[in-house]
């Protein structure tokens, strides 16, 4: 009998990858022939009730998930140091995991502020830690889902093939956002975050008008963001000169939101109407 071949399904704490996972487990036809393991990679920004739901569809439905964060540095705070840098991984819990973005700092203090130009955070805090725990378990060769639905296939890496990423809602399992949402409607429970909270609370990818929005209605979610810049906004290792890094885009600052928050909608969504970059919503970009 041939050995299994593996699999890490990537659970991002969407709804798209949390049906991918039930699906996998449990009517994907080939799914006898893997050996699979959830994996979930918390950044500290994660909002309560996505990590709730995470939480909930592995009771509700009896899968296990592994909780993982970034660790950076050893128990003496020093960066580890393979080939100059290197992520490994730290297993926790729903009940011990970051709630105040420690593991998101911790990576800022050594590589500075993920921005536009740099978008490095998803890599670091959630790739890297999930690699980390498939080679911390044994797998060297290994194959990775991702909750991309079909009707997003310009999200699909362009090596996916070499990178051994698997999207089974597109090739496996074709699924649209309607047909996830009439499943989960279907549920006994269901993801309870306000539509602009999905991915980090405040993550830099998100439009100016979802930012000032939650400016309004979570003013508070933004301190942490605004201390991040204050302490390393000036802190760039890879130069000797004098930076001022924010995350936004456009080198905007938490100040520049709280004053878009003062337009309205209509406003904003004028002003950033050629605005390139995607806002995100439910899930990160992972691989």
């Amino acid at each position: 009998m041939s050995e299994k071949k593996k699999l890490v399904i990537s659970f991002s704490g969407g709804r798209t990858s949390a049906y991918m996972m039930w699906w996998l487990y449990n009517e994907w036809e080939d799914r006898d022939n893997w050996e699979m393991v959830t994996v979930f990679a918390n950044t500290g920004k994660e909002v309560e009730g996505t990590l709730f739901f995470v939480d909930e569809c592995s009771q509700e439905w009896g899968i296990p998930i592994i909780w993982v964060e970034a660790k950076c540095k050893d128990k003496n705070g020093v960066p580890f140091s393979e080939k100059g840098w290197s992520v490994k991984h730290h297993i926790v819990t729903y009940e011990t995991a970051s709630r105040k973005g420690e593991p998101f700092e911790e990576m800022i203090s050594i590589l500075g502020i993920p921005r536009q130009t740099a978008p490095f955070c998803s890599q670091q805090l959630k790739r890297e830690p999930i690699k980390s725990f498939a080679k911390y378990i044994g797998w060297e060769d290994f194959y990775t889902a991702i909750g991309v639905r079909f009707d997003e296939q310009n999200r699909v890496n362009d090596n996916w093939v070499s990178n051994k990423i698997m999207y089974p809602f597109i090739f496996n399992n074709p699924t649209t956002k309607r047909q996830v949402k009439e499943w989960w409607d279907k549920q006994s429970f269901d993801l309870n975050i306000h539509p602009d909270e999905g991915n980090c609370d405040n993550c830099w990818k998100k439009d100016f008008p979802r930012l000032a929005r939650n400016m309004v209605r979570v003013p508070k979610t933004f301190d942490w963001w605004e201390e991040m810049i204050s302490v390393y906004g000036g802190f760039n290792p890879r130069q000797e000169d004098n930076p001022s890094y924010t995350f936004f885009r456009g080198g905007k600052s938490v100040t520049d939101i709280r004053e878009m928050a003062k337009m309205s909608q209509a406003q904003l969504k004028q002003i950033t109407m050629f605005d390139p970059i995607d806002s995100c919503s439910e899930s990160c970009e992972v691989f």
